[in-house]
């Protein structure tokens, strides 16, 4: 982590990979086995495709946001059919988080067992989300206002969920990080000289404050902002 005592132990909030950094590369096939899904990322688009028994459906995405939609009984015209035959491997396992120019997709579930994912623009959230039945357009970062991006407004909004004053002797290294109505810090919880956990604390605001909140949650349901998802791949 950024910033470590002499002695750390690391408590694990979720189960996870190593962090690997979301460095732009073109292209990402991947296909979520299990759910019919697949997407192929670019630096010009992110589409990708699902079907049923009875649909197939699919959506794109483009640098400035904007989600085509489609939605056709199977059987009609291959309107909807992007990528007729294709299977492609399961990148999620490798890269929770791949990244290709603009765009990032992160696993809708976990990121050994997803069940979907979610493709945005990383700069402004928007973009869809699909599942074994399912595409619908999302926006992960809404207009504020919102919390102060500070360690003060940040350290408060835990040592209040821990019905305490302050923080102190425990603290919050540099390097956190804010998105619309999330962020995350590391923790350094120090128990005594020399020894303490490195912990990764991910917050939702309520209102003008941060309160933190499950990683477990936030990283299973997708709603975590692509900018912050690393938060979701360390410890």
């Amino acid at each position: 982590m950024r910033l470590r005592l002499a002695l750390i132990t690391t408590t694990l909030a979720v189960a996870a990979p190593p962090a690997i950094a979301a460095t732009p590369t073109a292209p990402v096939k991947l296909t979520i086995p299990g759910t019919g899904v697949s997407c192929a990322m670019t630096t010009a688009s992110v589409s990708c495709q699902g079907s049923t028994s009875a649909v197939t459906f699919s959506a794109t995405l483009s640098p400035a946001g904007q989600v085509t939609t489609c939605r056709a009984p199977q059987g009609a015209p291959a309107s909807c059919v992007l990528f007729p035959g294709a299977s492609y491997k399961n990148v999620f396992m490798q890269v929770p988080e791949p990244v290709v120019g603009p765009f990032a997709c992160i696993p809708l579930g976990t990121w050994f067992k997803a069940k979907g994912a979610v493709c945005t623009v990383a700069a402004s959230g928007s973009g869809f989300r699909i599942t074994a039945g399912n595409v619908a357009r999302v926006n992960q970062i809404p207009a504020g206002p919102h919390p102060p991006c500070t360690r003060a407004a940040l350290s408060s909004g835990l040592a209040r969920a821990q019905h305490r004053r302050s923080l102190a002797p425990s603290f919050l290294s540099r390097g956190w990080k804010c998105v619309g109505n999330y962020a995350w810090a590391d923790l350094i919880a120090v128990h005594g000289p020399g020894t303490g956990d490195d912990i990764t604390v991910v917050y939702r605001a309520r209102g003008r404050q941060w309160r933190p909140v499950s990683r477990t949650t936030v990283c299973a349901t997708g709603e975590l902002p692509a900018r912050i998802y690393i938060a979701c791949t360390v410890n």
